[in-house]
């Protein structure tokens, strides 16, 4: 049994989950980007011990965060979804809370429910991949998280590829999600249609990643096109990663995960074209399993992989 909370941007999630990873009960609340900090952590607080009488006994509590956290991992350094800058969030709630608070960047929660219940359970070496707004990634290396000297060891996402048409809200240019999330291939797709490109996008009302990944399946050049872009980079970091960490498995996640089979069979030939040695290190790349629970189950499971 443990307890997990997924801190994001607009709501708060808590859950007690079994030793099955399955969740037995969950409560939540409304953050909202314009309340404080204060008021925040005493919704936390009062979820954290409603949790605690729906499963007496827990010494800890697991929280996953949208952002980066100090290498001792007990600062929230950055956290831009909640405007939230070197907060002492593990202080603040266990000076009030009889219980140990850990944590963890929200994207490693991810991969630690895959390692412990998912797709990449039984295997000691293991990537997650988030596509979404962004991309996140987690990192478990001999069932362990990796983090790093500074908290920033699986920021994927953050990736330097090559110069690109938009700058990334990072301030930098040529970062990963800025070729391989959902953002980015509206941006794309957009800058085509801009530039008098036929597609049937351009009657599409609720436009997308979505709407993007079903037209590529319908053959719409254009989306085809955006989405082979997508693989192309996320398979050229793949490589880059299999040539420092070589995981045995990875497993793409998110919001973009929803086209299944489709778009992971051009994510894995994109990422053979670049291996170094695919003969014998290529990894498994498989879809995740969990969705919306990945950040609950992962925290309640996150003292195992430290």
């Amino acid at each position: 049994m443990g307890i997990g909370i997924d801190l994001g941007g607009t709501t708060v999630k808590g859950a007690v989950v079994n030793d099955q990873g399955e969740i037995l009960n969950n409560r939540s609340f409304k953050t909202d980007g314009f309340r404080g900090y204060p008021e925040i952590l005493n919704d936390m607080k009062e979820l954290i011990k409603e949790l605690l009488t729906l499963s007496p006994g827990e010494k800890r509590v697991g929280i996953g965060i949208p952002g980066i956290l100090s290498g001792d991992g007990n600062t929230i350094v950055s956290c831009p979804n909640l405007n939230w800058q070197n907060i002492p969030l593990k202080h603040d709630l266990e000076s009030e809370l009889a219980l140990e608070v850990l944590l963890v960047n929200d994207a490693t929660a991810a991969s630690i429910a895959e390692a412990a219940f998912g797709s990449t359970q039984g295997h000691k070496n293991s990537v997650m991949i988030t596509l979404g707004t962004g991309v996140g990634g987690g990192v478990i290396l001999n069932n362990r998280i990796i983090s790093g000297a500074h908290g920033v060891a699986s920021e994927i996402g953050h990736l330097l590829m090559e110069k690109n048409f938009y700058t990334c809200s990072c301030g930098k240019n040529g970062c990963l999600e800025t070729f391989a999330s959902a953002t980015a291939i509206i941006k794309y797709c957009q800058m085509q249609l801009e530039r008098g490109r036929k597609s049937t996008l351009r009657t599409v009302v609720d436009f997308d990643g979505k709407a993007i990944l079903n037209a590529a399946k319908a053959g719409d050049p254009l989306a085809e096109e955006a989405v082979h872009r997508l693989a192309k980079y996320l398979g050229w970091a793949i490589a880059n990663i299999c040539g420092i960490i070589d995981p045995s498995i990875i497993a793409i996640g998110g919001g973009l995960s929803y086209a299944g089979e489709f778009l992971l069979e051009i994510i894995k030939i994109e990422t053979i074209k670049r291996l170094t040695y695919p003969d014998i290190a290529t990894p498994e790349i498989v879809l995740a399993r969990f969705r919306n629970e990945a950040g609950m189950i992962g925290c309640a499971n996150l003292q195992h992989y430290l």
